[in-house]
């Protein structure tokens, strides 16, 4: 089978829908698909910032804000990549790329595939909700209503879709790097806690950091690791609040890192921490369980409320003090067989082969789609 992925971007530096494709592509393609991807190079720096592993990569030079989604030669590419797939898989709704693969899809005959990635959870606030609004009717309603498929990123997901009216939901399960299944270092050797996301303002590192300094953690020998891109307008400054809270010694600010050191510190860090006002799934989070890690999250984070739903974990909610708490019993030296609970569901639930399996079962479903 033929797959098309279309995607505003592919760098690494945009989050979650681009792990989402640096994952499951060179699944399907080992599971003998031929796929492409087109997308704009939007936020890329580097000439990995280009490629997908697994995929030939269409990168479109994007004209005007990034958020628009317009690269220069789009719809050339787009139609020429559509006419020669069996399916086209969109990543996202908001962006002229997405709209135009549907459209194009649509024109071709050919099933397409919508995943709008949780943008309609409750927790997800638009920047501007009265041109979302009139996007949302006017451009992309006539556009999503032909797709084969609505894909959710998981069981809540699909909820909010549904009440939404949309039809054809089908849930797909996310999946992590499996070289993480490979790490088996013994709890006894893991120290520290790691924030590892962005660093924007929805990913409340300032709860991570505020509870880390109540816990305790510091004394006990187990320093906080912030990685990742700290996101400009952020309402202030990590480092200070570190300095303020006299924690400023125990903590690392290391920027944006590359896959390797990503694993390195999976392997070697004891727990995990990611207090975000809102995650429609979370893959950092699922990659940390499944590398054997303890996590503390909020209990707005999907993957870890549906591992609490199958009694695998615990979420809590956004306040330091219960975040503190949880992060100490956490980090104990007897705490070794919650980890390994979760490390095992998430082992079992969260692969990328089990995603590329359902996207052929949905394919070979009739469509649903409203002519």
């Amino acid at each position: 089978m033929k797959i098309l992925h279309v995607a505003p971007g592919i760098s690494r530096k945009l989050g979650g829908p681009t792990t989402l494709l640096r994952g499951l592509l060179p699944v399907q393609r080992d599971r003998g698909h031929e796929v492409t991807v087109v997308a704009t190079d939007v936020g890329a720096e580097t000439p990995a910032d280009r490629e997908v592993e697994g995929a030939e990569a269409r990168i479109v030079p994007l004209v005007g804000p990034g958020r628009l989604g317009y690269g220069r030669g789009m719809r050339r590419v787009l139609r020429e990549a559509v006419a020669d797939a069996d399916v086209v898989h969109v990543h996202g709704v908001y962006g002229l790329i997405l709209i135009d693969a549907m459209r194009e899809s649509r024109r071709a005959g050919v099933p397409f595939l919508v995943a709008p990635h949780g943008v309609w959870t409750r927790g997800h606030a638009p920047n501007n909700p009265v041109l979302n609004s009139a996007w949302d009717r006017f451009i992309l309603a006539p556009a999503m209503r032909h797709a084969h498929r609505i894909v959710a990123d998981s069981g809540h997901d699909a909820g909010y879709l549904r009440e939404r009216g949309l039809t054809g939901v089908t849930e797909m399960a996310l999946g992590v790097d499996p070289a993480l299944h490979r790490i088996d270092t013994p709890w006894k050797d893991r120290r520290g806690v790691l924030f590892l996301s962005r660093v924007a303002r929805k990913k409340r590192v300032d709860l991570a950091i505020e509870a880390y300094a109540r816990s305790g953690l510091a004394e006990q020998g187990h320093p906080l690791v912030v990685a990742g891109p700290i996101e400009p307008g952020l309402p202030y400054d990590p480092r200070e609040m570190c300095e303020r809270l006299g924690i400023g010694d125990h903590v690392e600010f290391l920027g944006a890192v590359e896959e390797g050191e990503r694993r390195a510190l999976l392997a070697r860090m004891r727990v995990f921490i990611l207090p975000s006002d809102d995650e429609s799934f979370g893959i950092a989070v699922a990659e940390a369980a499944a590398a054997g890690m303890a996590v503390v999250t909020s209990d707005h984070v999907v993957a870890m409320l549906e591992a609490e739903s199958d009694g695998a974990t615990h979420t809590y909610p956004q306040d330091p003090d219960v975040l503190a708490s949880a992060l100490v019993d956490a980090a104990r030296d007897d705490a070794a067989s919650s980890a390994e609970r979760l490390c095992a569901y998430a082992r079992e639930n969260w692969t990328w082969e089990r995603a590329a399996q359902q996207i052929e079962e949905m394919v070979a479903e009739p469509s649903a789609a409203s002519r």
